[in-house]
């Protein structure tokens, strides 16, 4: 089988420590060149892998190469992202992006359009549903009865939010919520589908003597009804934050029958009193989550699947962050499906 020439655009923390050590070990991959801003950082992971590469930009990198590369692998500020996507997309090259898919409507409508336009695979990576704890998650959901509460957070403790480009709206398009959200939020659409309902609330400015503009906290609360009717059959919150005292990523599904909670590295099914009737750990890294992704994308590719159109969940995971930002300007409660029809009807164009 001939592996698919990549090449990685971005050679941040994630890059050198998640995608490139995954490319290296795929069986679908094949490296061929590397580009980043930062010389140095580019120069010596090109050296370690053997690969092309360019500090100035991805044209000069497509130049320097002897045939057009089949994937491209993004991971930069996201304020850059859709420059480097239309660049690819008119070379007709396969998009694999860190999340988010995109930080605004807006810029869904533009990812749309490329990928319509230039029929190109559209991939974003999500690996925590490549990990064996999320997955049973869903598995476990079966075994509780009719469900009518979650509760979910992801809290970390970052001592200097004025630093690098995620201090600023212009370069990340948002703060904790579609940064730090993201992963939870994707969650929640994955098990659940989307919500209703979105009622939002930020905070910003909690590091005292930073300056920062996004927000810092983020609280939502939401409703998922039953039969598309009026009665809330399940009352949902997830609060996200970068300035909590300690880290936290948790999810918890209450039913009639028990509860499933889940956690990095743990799941778990317990009855009505709180006792554990199934548990499922795992401890350690999650290379294999990274390298089983990379692998479903490559069989994406391959298969021409959904070349020239978006998967619908990543444009819910838009409708829910913008529905979200809209209800924390508004002081109001969205439905955050009336953007969803609207970025279904520019994919229908």
């Amino acid at each position: 089988m001939k592996k698919l020439n990549i090449i990685v655009i971005g050679l941040g923390h994630q890059s050198l420590e998640d995608h490139l050590p995954a490319i290296n070990d795929s069986k679908y991959f094949n490296l061929v060149g590397v580009s980043d801003i930062d010389e140095e950082v580019t120069a010596q992971t090109a050296k370690e892998y053997n690969v092309t590469y360019s500090n100035v930009g991805v044209s000069e990198l497509l130049d320097l190469l002897p045939e057009k590369p089949d994937v491209a692998l993004i991971a930069v500020p996201h304020k850059d992202y859709l420059s480097i996507i239309k660049i690819l997309a008119k070379a007709k090259i396969d998009i694999i992006k860190e999340k988010p898919f995109a930080t605004s409507v807006d810029e869904a409508k533009e990812m749309i359009k490329l990928a319509k336009e230039y029929n190109i695979s559209f991939q974003v990576t999500l690996q925590r549903r490549f990990n064996p704890i999320f997955i049973s998650f869903s598995q476990l959901l079966q075994r509780i009865g009719k469900i009518y509460s979650i509760e979910a957070r992801y809290t970390l403790n970052i001592a200097h939010l004025d630093e690098g480009w995620r201090s600023s709206k212009v370069f990340s398009g948002g703060g904790a919520l579609v940064d730090l959200g993201y992963h939870y939020i994707d969650l929640l659409i994955w098990y659940f589908g989307l919500p209703d309902s979105v009622t939002c609330r930020i905070s910003t400015h909690n590091r005292e003597g930073q300056e920062y503009d996004v927000e810092d906290t983020a609280l939502l609360n939401f409703t998922y009804n039953e039969n598309d009717g009026d009665d809330e059959t399940i009352l949902g919150n997830l609060i996200v934050s970068r300035v909590y005292p300690e880290k936290d990523e948790s999810l918890i599904a209450y039913g009639s029958k028990g509860s499933v909670y889940i956690r990095r590295g743990k799941v778990c099914r317990r009855d009505l009193e709180g006792n554990e009737i199934e548990v499922l750990e795992r401890s350690g890294s999650w290379p294999s989550a990274l390298y089983d992704q990379l692998d479903e994308f490559a069989k994406n590719i391959i298969a021409n699947k959904n070349r020239g159109v978006i998967d619908p969940q990543h444009l819910e995971h838009v409708a829910f962050i913008d529905t979200a930002y809209r209800s924390s300007v508004d002081h109001s409660t969205l439905d955050p499906h009336v953007t969803l029809n609207k970025l279904i009807s520019e994919m229908q164009k």
